[in-house]
């Protein structure tokens, strides 16, 4: 049976292919709804914070104070509309709210060690950018593009986790590369560097594209492209057992995890 190919790839899905497939197919063609978790609703609301202060303030307003009123706006918000109540209920009443909301803070807070505020012009937040090339549609959604003191560009992206080894960082710098992809295809401009926040360590990570670089990824990703529309039109998507079953939302349903292949293997 062919299954509907995506209409787009992403720097996200384009990771999710990568890491198992068979997850990949849940996740982004049979849509299965995933519940929210304390991680990645932190980032979340990190990311809402960030967007404010970098979108709405002007720099010399972008002071600790500032941002820690935008997040009291942002929690409250959260707290009325029943996002904090939906994470409970996801997490089965163990979510600790006076924690998510110190934590959240404290990854906020963490942006100003990492770099000065003030400093930066911002000149779109949460920018979305998309392309076609041939039969493949290419989405991104740029945290945060900066205009730099010579007119050059750099793409920022936040992340809420630690540091990861190198191979996981070469794989988050081609997230950022994609949207660097983005910026040349759509605004004609190669961004000057690229650079990963991880907010929790108040690390900085830069990388400079240029034509060859990007050249290799669009080659990379229109390679995964055809295998994603190949494994559609034989509905064949394999799981990938790895470390990270651990973290899946899927492990329960997953054919490498299912009681008889366990039993089949003993």
């Amino acid at each position: 049976m062919t299954l509907q190919i995506p209409s787009s790839l992403t720097p996200s899905k384009v990771s999710s292919f990568k890491e198992c497939a068979y997850a990949f197919r849940l996740a982004v063609i049979d849509r299965i709804p995933q519940p929210i978790n304390s991680l990645t609703f932190k980032g979340t609301l990190a990311h809402r914070c960030l967007d404010r202060l970098y979108f709405d303030y002007e720099p010399k307003l972008r002071t600790i104070e500032t941002a820690r009123s935008i997040f009291d706006g942002i929690w409250e918000q959260a707290l009325s509309n029943g996002e904090l109540e939906y994470l409970e209920e996801c997490e089965k009443g163990c979510s600790d709210l006076d924690f998510l909301y110190k934590d959240t803070m404290f990854l906020i807070e963490q942006d100003f060690v990492a770099e000065n505020p003030q400093s930066v012009t911002a000149i779109g937040t949460e920018l979305q950018l998309e392309t076609r090339v041939g039969d493949m549609m290419l989405r991104g959604i740029i945290d945060r593009l900066d205009l730099n003191s010579d007119g050059s560009i750099t793409v920022t992206d936040y992340k809420t986790g630690r540091v990861p080894g190198v191979l996981q960082e070469h794989d988050r710098l081609g997230g950022v590369h994609f949207y660097a992809l983005l910026c040349e295809r759509v605004l004609g401009i190669i961004p000057d560097s690229v650079q990963l926040i991880y907010l929790r360590d108040a690390t900085t990570i830069i990388s400079k594209p240029n034509q060859q670089t990007l050249k290799a990824l669009l080659n990379k990703t229109g390679a995964i492209w055809k295998a994603v529309c190949t494994a559609c039109e034989r509905d064949d998507f394999r799981p990938k057992p790895s470390r990270l079953c651990n973290y899946c939302n899927f492990k329960n349903i997953c054919p490498a995890h299912s009681p008889a292949e366990t039993t089949g293997g003993s």
